[in-house]
């Protein structure tokens, strides 16, 4: 998988514990935390794995059964609105040839 740099800041006492824990090499030490985390060997479950319990259902609505005169409403609401369009300009007719500059000797 590839990797991408970040910006980190922490605590001196915990630099040093990463130093100790990675050989001297902090993002890998840091790698190997956060992959050990998300796959749960640390002892510690992480708090999100799955969008499950993330969004709120309505209360008068639990199964969604009219979830599409909802969305049909926010449609068309969005296609109420004006919509600014402007297209590129176009010149019509030959290429315009740039002049040459003439050298004063």
């Amino acid at each position: 998988m590839a990797k991408r740099a970040v910006s980190v800041t922490l605590e001196e006492s915990n630099v040093t514990w990463l130093k100790g824990r990675g050989h001297g090499n902090l993002s890998a030490a840091i790698d190997d935390l956060v992959s050990a985390a998300r796959a749960g060997r640390l002892g510690v479950q992480p708090s999100h794995r799955t969008v499950v319990g993330t969004i709120d259902l309505p209360v008068d609505d639990p199964s969604l059964e009219h979830a599409d005169c909802a969305i049909r409403d926010l449609f068309a609401d969005s296609l109420a609105r004006p919509l600014q369009a402007a297209e590129a300009r176009v010149s019509y007719g030959p290429p315009r040839i740039p002049k040459r500059s003439r050298r004063r000797g």
